[in-house]
């Protein structure tokens, strides 16, 4: 007897295709002289860390409580210890945005291991842990994961609104988010389009506005944009890239220009390269090392402003210019 079997999933995967292609375009009902706009689409949990962040403040809040106690001046029974962060030292704070292995952990390490203050955040937080619990806090230092979708607005104000309670406006945000769906123009979804434009230029754009509102009465603050080659070269099959990081590329441009002037350095640092992630078998010395990439970051945070970096591009000695994404 004919095997039949292929077929019939071959023609039903393709009719549930065709289903969820039709339903992830956006639809219109009137409303008078409204409109209200909907579609179907994946939608990613993001993950508050809330718990975390409370057992942390606490176990915090307990040790400053008991420096007070073990001190020869005795606490009046009325007083009201202030916010733990009133209590620190001013230490400097950086934000890492689209944190995962690779390039997000190794900034992490770099930047608790300067003695920063540090947040990080990523849609699921609590895959953060291991990592903050990992990371060799000094005295007085606060590391700590966030659960955002940065190209979610109220999702990244929230972010910045508990970085500020927690910790300071931040000294130095990194935006760090990379999404690619490779294909042909020919064959790319208006909705795989859009989710790449959205992370990889709307939430950059969010995030740094956020980030300069934050720094503007303060006069002071680095914004570092993490761009890949895509955003300098347009190549076959890598659309869903390179539009959402040209985008990138005219946002940093854009923002020096209005920033610099009132002390807030935006940089754009473009990774012309594939960078090593932990755990990867797939190990090589033409892969672009993330410690590495982060010094970089870290001295782009430390440049004086008398010779600020607008652009750079970083890549292996033994590699193509202009041949990753």
């Amino acid at each position: 007897m004919p095997n039949t079997q292929k077929p019939k999933l071959s023609m039903l995967n393709e009719a549930v295709h065709s289903m969820w292609t039709s339903a992830k375009r956006y639809r219109s009902i009137w409303l008078g002289p409204v409109s209200v706009k909907f579609r179907f689409a994946r939608s990613a949990r993001v993950s508050s860390n809330s718990f975390r962040r409370l057992t942390g403040g606490l176990k915090r809040s307990l040790s400053t409580v008991s420096a007070h106690t073990a001190s020869d001046t005795p606490i009046p029974a009325h007083q009201v210890l202030p916010p733990i962060r009133d209590v620190l030292p001013q230490q400097e704070t950086a934000l890492v945005i689209g944190v995962g292995p690779g390039l997000g952990f190794a900034l992490a390490r770099k930047l608790a291991g300067s003695g920063l203050h540090v947040a990080l955040a990523s849609r699921n937080a609590g895959r953060l842990n291991p990592l903050v619990k990992s990371l060799g806090v000094m005295q007085n230092q606060i590391i700590r994961a966030y659960g955002c979708d940065a190209s979610d607005e109220a999702s990244v104000k929230n972010l910045m609104s508990h970085v500020g309670k927690d910790m300071n406006v931040p000294d130095l945000v990194v935006y760090s988010v990379q999404g690619f769906i490779p294909g042909s123009m020919i064959n790319t979804e208006v909705a795989a389009f859009e989710e790449c434009w959205r992370q990889n230029c709307l939430g950059a754009f969010i995030a740094a506005r956020e980030a300069a509102r934050g720094m503007l009465p303060l006069r002071r603050g680095t914004i570092v944009l993490i761009g890949s080659t895509s955003g300098m070269i347009g190549r076959p099959g890598c659309l869903n890239l390179a539009v959402g990081k040209f985008g990138l590329r005219a946002l940093a441009q854009v923002m020096a220009r209005e920033l610099w002037p009132s002390g807030i350095h935006v940089a754009h640092l473009v990774v012309d390269a594939d960078i090593r992630e932990e755990g990867s078998i797939h190990v090589h010395d033409r892969q672009a090392k993330p410690e590495d990439i982060s010094e970089l970051v870290y001295m782009l945070y430390r440049q004086p402003k008398s010779s600020w970096t607008s652009e750079v591009d970083a890549r292996p000695w033994n590699v193509d210019f202009w041949q990753h994404c």
